[in-house]
């Protein structure tokens, strides 16, 4: 049987000590680092929602423009523009 040492302790809780940090500064900076995350990039996807357990409806932008994409198994996706403005 073997003993944990007190060494291996104390690099545990120094590793687990700065997982945290790394997670508050996260937390703490996460619109600046989202930002940069999204920076360049052309397509993101605003919103998935299940239809059911084999369908999908996703609503895309794509250089400011938005598609809903329905897509179930087994058949072909069906990409839709939907229209611009604020129709909410």
């Amino acid at each position: 049987m073997t003993v944990i040492r007190p060494d291996q302790i104390l690099i545990v809780v120094l590793f687990l000590g700065l997982l945290g940090l790394a997670w508050g500064y996260v937390r703490l900076n996460r619109g600046a680092l989202s930002g940069r995350i999204k920076q360049g990039k052309r397509i993101v996807v605003q919103e998935v929602t299940a239809l059911s357990p084999m369908d999908r409806a996703m609503i895309l932008a794509v250089d400011g423009r938005e598609f809903l994409v329905l897509k179930s198994k087994g058949s072909a996706p069906v990409v839709t523009t939907l229209p611009q403005g604020d129709a909410q």
